[in-house]
C-alpha cells in the first residue's frame, strides 16, 4: 500500500501573527472597562426587587460586552491594517484558492512554495469545525486550509510521524520538534497568581467585620481561587491553547544544536543541559533546559514523541545531558 497523498485546490489563508497579541491586549482592556462599569453600576448590597433589577442590568452589560467585543476586534484590525501597517513594507498575507499537494516530498502550496517536512511544525484544529485545519510551518507560519479535516489531518500526521521515527538525515543531523517556552516567565506568572490571591485574601479579612462570616467565607472560597486562576490562565494558555505557535524544529549535528529558523544555536559542550520533571498546581511537564555561558536560554517542553526521545538518547550518548533522576515517560 502506497503512502497517502492529498492533492486538491482549496482555499488557503495565511495568518498575520503580528495581529494576535495587540488584539488580545485591546480585548483585555475593553473587558476590564466593562467589568469596572459593572461594579460601579450594580449595587452589591441591594435587597428585595433591586436584586432582580441588578441581574437584568448585569445581563444587559454581558450582552453589550459580547457585541462590543466583536466590534472592538473588527475596529482594531481595521486600524492596524489601514493605519499602522500603511508605512510598513510587510507583504499582504496570502489569501486565495490554490493547489495544495501533500506527499513524501513535503507540503506544497501554489503561490507560496514547498515546505520540507522538518519545517512543517504541527497542525491545529478549530473547535467545532471539521472543514478547516491550521498548519503551522516555519517559512509561511500559520496557514488555514478549507478542506475536510478527516481527509487532510491523517495525511499530514502520517508524514509527521514518519519523519519523527526516521533515522538521522544523510548529512548526519538529527531532526526534532519541541515547544519553546520561557520557563522563568512561566514561573513568574505562577508566583504572581499566588501574590495577587494573597493580596485579595488580606483585603477580604480586612473587611470581615463589616461583611459578616458568611460573606467572608464565600469571598475566600470564590475570590481567592478565581484571582489566582485568572492570572494563571495566561501561562497555561501559552502551553495549551497557543502551544502550536510555540513549536520549533531543531537539528542536532554532533554537539551543535540549532533551530531551523536560526533563532537558537548552541554548542552543547559549552552549555549546561538538564532534563527534569517540573510540576505544580495544575501543571506537570518534562523540561529540557539549555543554559549557555553567553547567549539565549533555551527551554523545551517535551511530550515524549519519538523524535524527542531520539534527541534525548543522542544527548545521553554525547554525555552532555545532566539529570538528577531518570523521570518516567
Amino acid at each position: 500500500m502506497g503512502s497517502p497523498v492529498f492533492s486538491r485546490r482549496v482555499h488557503v489563508t495565511q495568518f498575520d501573527g503580528a495581529l494576535v497579541w495587540p488584539t488580545l491586549l485591546v480585548c483585555a482592556l475593553y473587558t476590564a472597562l466593562i467589568m469596572a462599569a459593572t461594579v460601579w453600576i450594580i449595587d452589591m448590597e441591594a435587597t428585595g426587587w433591586y436584586i432582580a433589577l441588578g441581574m437584568v442590568v448585569w445581563l444587559i452589560l454581558f450582552a453589550l460586552w459580547l457585541v462590543g467585543l466583536v466590534i472592538v476586534v473588527r475596529a482594531w484590525i481595521w486600524v492596524e491594517t489601514r493605519w499602522l501597517r500603511a508605512g510598513k513594507a510587510r507583504p499582504k498575507p496570502f489569501d486565495a484558492t490554490a493547489q495544495v499537494d501533500i506527499g513524501e516530498d513535503g507540503f506544497s502550496v501554489e503561490g507560496l512554495g514547498r515546505v520540507d517536512w522538518i519545517d512543517v511544525l504541527t497542525i491545529e484544529g478549530i473547535p467545532d469545525s471539521d472543514s478547516y485545519l491550521i498548519v503551522h510551518t516555519r517559512p509561511f507560519r500559520k496557514l488555514m486550509l478549507a478542506a475536510p479535516v478527516d481527509e487532510l489531518a491523517p495525511v499530514i500526521n502520517h508524514y509527521l510521524e514518519l519523519k519523527s521515527n526516521a533515522a538521522p538525515t544523510r548529512a548526519g543531523t538529527l531532526q526534532s520538534r519541541a515547544m519553546v517556552v520561557c520557563w522563568r516567565c512561566f514561573l513568574a506568572w505562577i508566583w504572581a497568581g499566588y501574590v495577587l490571591a494573597g493580596a485579595a485574601g488580606i483585603a477580604v479579612f480586612s473587611n470581615a467585620s463589616d461583611a459578616g462570616f458568611l460573606k467572608t467565607m464565600v469571598a475566600l472560597c470564590v475570590l481567592l481561587p478565581l484571582t489566582a486562576w485568572l492570572v494563571w490562565a495566561i501561562p497555561f494558555a501559552q502551553v495549551s491553547t497557543f502551544a502550536a505557535s510555540r513549536v520549533r524544529a531543531f537539528e542536532l549535528d554532533g554537539t551543535q544544536l540549532r533551530s531551523t529558523d536560526g533563532q537558537w544555536h548552541a554548542d552543547l559542550m559549552q552549555a549546561r543541559v538538564s532534563y527534569r520533571q517540573v510540576s505544580g498546581v495544575g501543571y506537570a511537564f518534562f523540561l529540557l533546559a539549555v543554559r549557555l555561558k553567553a547567549g539565549k536560554r533555551l527551554d523545551l517542553l517535551l511530550e515524549g514523541n519519538a523524535d524527542q526521545e531520539a534527541l534525548l538518547d543522542a544527548l545521553r550518548e554525547r554525555n552532555v545531558l545532566l539529570s538528577s533522576a531518570n523521570p518516567e515517560r
